[in-house]
């Protein structure tokens, strides 16, 4: 199965309709986004305004266009932590209209005919393990290991505690505006590791992809200047525990010209975060029959095989 991936568009048009057009000149069945969708927005005002407008007024016009002339090609959005929740929920529209399927805490069973669509119906459980023949699914979490920035929507706890942060300008809008938050509020919430715990129930995890905005902890994927590693941990482990056939990632723009890896490996799963570059489109494409045959990203071509996360 054919699939184009990128991350941190932030609200560039420009870049989403490159993504829709590789899709279309690589044949591709499916088009991922994974984080970070919407435009960037701190002014409290008019934060969650500015996000529900480019949904209303550039991507859903976009996407609609792409429907009617590729219908066989799906989209699947995740948010990132630069997105604000409250503007987020309006993809429930863009679902409901057919023209994407929302990712977060999502999970899909891949259709690989042009004729049936992705389902959210889950096979029963026999004797154990997902009574799944063949095909795939694709599985979503938005939320990233807390950072010093303000918006708290799509940020959690990782492993542990919270860091020594100052959540003194922090703020969420689930509810559809934005509000104060603070670190007991954000301490209740279910970590990074037991969010993914209950997602891995909803799959077999050695049959689905999963798309986490965050990167994997200390791989080539979450590389940031002076060496510094701020993936997640807990993805880490889960990742080294249930053996995914591929997963894909973002949120640290930078990583594949710091390290000069986009794909690495942790045991047999293959990670990749194409990066983001304001000056030219990055994404990678990929057929899932063949990943280490058929990887290749816009700028900096095929992977390093066989170098593990570590090399």
């Amino acid at each position: 199965m054919r699939l184009v991936y990128a991350a941190d568009l932030h609200g560039d048009i420009d870049s989403y309709r490159s993504l829709l057009d590789l899709a279309t000149t690589t044949d591709a069945r499916a088009a991922i986004v994974g984080g970070d969708l919407l435009p960037h927005a701190i002014t409290l005002r008019t934060a969650l305004q500015v996000q529900r407008d480019f949904i209303a007024e550039q991507l859903r016009p976009l996407l609609e266009l792409f429907r009617t002339r590729h219908p066989q090609i799906d989209v699947y959005l995740l948010p990132g932590n630069d997105d604000w929740a409250g503007a987020i929920m309006d993809l429930d529209q863009l679902e409901q209209a057919g023209l994407a399927f929302p990712l977060h805490e999502r999970v899909y069973r891949l259709s690989t005919t042009d004729a049936r669509p992705p389902t959210t119906e889950f096979n029963e459980v026999v004797g154990g393990r997902w009574s799944v023949v063949g095909g795939l699914w694709l599985a979503g979490y938005a939320c990233v290991p807390l950072t010093p920035f303000s918006i708290k929507d799509y940020e959690r706890r990782d492993d542990g505690p919270l860091p020594p942060f100052s959540f003194g300008m922090a703020y969420t809008s689930a509810g559809g505006e934005i509000q104060p938050t603070d670190a007991k509020v954000i301490a209740a919430q279910p970590s990074i590791a037991e969010a993914l715990v209950a997602l891995a129930q909803r799959s077999d995890p050695q049959r689905t992809i999963y798309v986490c905005h965050t990167p994997p902890f200390d791989t080539p994927l979450d590389t940031m200047p002076r060496g510094r590693h701020v993936g997640s941990k807990a993805l880490r482990t889960f990742i080294e525990q249930h053996a995914p056939p591929l997963t894909l990632h973002g949120h640290i723009h930078e990583a594949p010209e710091l390290s000069g890896r986009y794909a690495a490996q942790l045991g047999t799963t293959w990670s990749i975060n194409p990066g983001h570059d304001p000056r030219r489109f990055q994404a990678v494409t990929l057929d899932t029959d063949d990943l280490t045959g058929t990887m290749m990203h816009t700028t900096y071509g095929r992977p390093n095989i066989g170098l593990s996360a570590e090399d």
